[in-house]
């Protein structure tokens, strides 16, 4: 969009230039400004804009005197300073600054009283660093090294009782062609010395100047090294006039007339300026779009070596990139890098990673691969339980073009996962581990899933999708045993609002410090790659479950939607809660359970209602205040309670 509007204000300035019918001329450079340096003021009756204004040891800020109080050279007013000892008047940040070319020279008159003279004068100039100065009269001011740029002596003291010119070349005081004068100094030691009438002798346009001549134009561009003149047309500039083709003066004369021809720069300052806020806002949009580091292939790669014995320092004969020998070889047709090696890999003579991802992909719904040890596909590995059905779903992966979603449905669709996970004695027996797929599968759920559907049966889930990492509950200090000093990440500061309830995939994972609810699940620490979970049960767990703040909190939440959604009798509500949950209805048992423990709770947290505030205003967020507290604390004690079952956190 950006770059539409771009191209938009470029063409209005193309059809503006097209409208302007300049021809150059030998003439016209004649008539124009002179091929030799101009006079630039920069202070006379008044300051540059911007300029930030400063005194030091006379006592006031910078005056201008008027012809009536003081001697004026030109204009209507000068600068007058009276010190007994040192004395400046300086500025700093002006906007129009002043541009400094090859071979310029900085000016300024001055005016010395016969009656009341100065030991030294200084002139000094600002670019960022006040390391340029230039000095007349006796070595007093003690500013910057006496032989070096940063302090120039440039003879005695001008003769007084009149104005003076003092002319300063550029490159004496360290100025380099390209730059930028944003300050300047007038410094006196004792005495009364007006100054009047500062600037730069340049060809250099300044802010707000441009040439009448084309001609002149491309005579300064050759002269200007530094100049910021295109490439392309700095080569046409370079050229003899009669050596150009029409197009290539055309390009040029284009470029005078809508960048530096005097008399057309108020037409295009708008249009230019922008051009440059659309510039800057199309930056501040790819600035805030995250990036990553790519890799790019050297053109002349260092060369490998076989390293005998392993050793860095003991390289053996060169090496050029291949796989090894025992291995199918890399097809003639791919590139020897890291692309011939992934069209190596997913070749259709190598079923190998086919084989691994459809196993990753089984285990995914299964809870086991039918190659049990899916981070070792290797001879210590184990061996697959239905080695057709592992080769068939490899080759159906490869045929399918490598369709993951394909895969997904095919097995989520299939006879075998939709069995029911319920075992028979007979089963049991002879098929423990389930691994004739007899019955569909059950196993407990990954930490991070039983988090999600913890918020999610609670209504607290955010499913915003993409964004920052979050830092959800988390006891404090558990950081700083394991961070760096000075580490960014030392001290935990836990988000707040909605943050606390997005899914487990953005929690912020220090990678020495998982989140303590999540481990307890066995989660890993992510130290190393781990392709295969182990899974336990442990009484850790149901404690996470009965006491985690973010679980009595989802817990809490949840009682509130069988408050307001579940019916107008605690057997509805029971029964909301069952097929909320676990997706199915209680039996009679099941039911009666539940009630039993509501009328306990309830009973407990009437005799107790200080615990029941407490307990519905477990998390960051606020209870709903139009449910009676102990109602709703009991009833936070049924959610508790569903969401610690067995059943809520497996796969079944």
């Amino acid at each position: 969009e950006y770059d539409k509007q771009i191209a938009a204000v470029r063409e209005l300035i193309d059809k503006k230039v097209a409208a302007i019918d300049y021809q150059p001329s030998e003439q016209q450079a004649k008539k124009g400004e002179s091929k030799g340096r101009q006079a630039f003021v920069w202070i006379d009756d008044q300051l540059p804009e911007g300029a930030n204004v400063k005194s030091d040891g006379n006592g006031t800020d910078w005056q201008f005197v008027s012809k009536s109080e003081g001697p004026v050279l030109s204009g209507e007013k000068a600068t007058t300073i009276t010190t007994e000892k040192q004395g400046q008047f300086y500025f700093t940040g002006a906007k129009q600054k002043l541009q400094v070319g090859k071979g310029d020279k900085l000016f300024a008159h001055v005016r010395i009283d016969p009656k009341n003279p100065p030991k030294e004068i200084l002139l000094q100039f600002n670019d960022g660093s006040w390391e340029h100065r230039a000095a007349w009269g006796e070595n007093l001011i003690d500013y910057g090294k006496e032989g070096t740029s940063s302090r120039r002596l440039m003879g005695e003291l001008p003769e007084s009782g009149k104005w003076i010119r003092l002319e300063v070349p550029a490159q004496k005081v360290g100025l380099e062609p390209g730059s930028q004068i944003q300050g300047w100094a007038f410094t006196q030691y004792g005495g009364t010395v007006s100054w009047d009438k500062a600037g730069i002798m340049t060809r250099t346009p300044q802010e707000g100047m441009g040439f009448n001549s084309l001609i002149a134009w491309e005579q300064w561009q050759r002269e200007n090294e530094d100049s910021s003149l295109p490439k392309d047309l700095r080569k046409i500039v370079e050229k003899p006039r009669q050596k150009r083709s029409d197009d290539e003066q055309q390009k040029l004369t284009d470029y005078f007339v809508e960048h530096a021809y005097s008399q057309a720069r108020a037409e295009f300052k708008e249009l230019h300026q922008r051009v440059e806020e659309l510039k800057q806002k199309k930056q501040s949009l790819k600035d805030s779009i995250p990036g990553t580091m790519i890799t790019r292939r050297k053109e002349n790669p260092e060369p490998a070596h076989f390293l005998k014995r392993g050793q860095y320092d003991n390289p053996g004969q060169k090496v050029k990139p291949d796989v090894p020998d025992a291995l199918p070889p890399l097809p003639e047709d791919v590139p020897r890098n890291r692309l011939g090696l992934a069209k190596w890999l997913v070749d259709e003579r190598n079923p190998l990673t086919a084989r691994v991802m459809v196993n990753r992909m089984w285990q995914e719904y299964f809870g086991k691969g039918l190659v049990r040890s899916s981070e070792n596909f290797g001879a210590l590995g184990e061996y697959p339980t239905h080695p057709k059905l592992l080769d068939w779903l490899a080759a159906e992966f490869m045929a399918s073009g490598w369709d993951v979603k394909h895969m997904n449905r095919l097995i989520a669709t299939s006879a075998t996962y939709r069995q029911s996970s319920e075992v028979t004695r007979k089963l049991q027996d002879r098929d423990p581990k389930n691994k004739l797929l007899a019955r569909g599968p059950h196993s407990r759920l990954d930490a991070e899933v039983i988090r999600d559907y913890a918020l999610f049966v609670s209504g607290l889930l955010v499913d915003k999708i993409g964004g920052p990492p979050v830092n959800p509950y988390q006891p404090p200090g558990l950081w700083k045993a394991v961070a760096y000093e000075g580490s960014n990440t030392m001290n935990f500061e836990r988000d707040k609002g909605r943050k606390l309830y997005r899914r487990s995939i953005y929690t912020f994972w220090k990678r020495t410090a998982p989140p303590p609810n999540m481990m307890a699940f066995d989660t890993p620490t992510r130290e190393d790659c781990t392709v295969r979970r182990e899974r336990t049960n442990t009484p850790s767990q149901a404690l996470v479950l009965m006491n985690d703040v973010q679980f009595v909190e989802a817990a809490r939440h949840l009682a509130q939607r069988i408050l307001t959604e579940g019916g107008d009798s605690p057997e509805r509500k029971v029964k909301f809660a069952f097929e909320t949950v676990l997706m199915r209805p209680p039996d009679a048992k099941e039911k009666q359970i539940m009630l039993d423990l509501l009328n306990k709770q309830l009973s407990h947290f009437q005799a107790n209602p200080k615990a029941a505030k407490k307990l519905i205003h477990e998390g960051a967020s606020a209870p709903d205040p139009d449910l009676e507290p102990t109602r709703l604390a009991a009833w936070t004690m049924v959610g508790n309670a569903m969401l610690n079952l067995s059943e809520t956190i497996s796969k079944r």
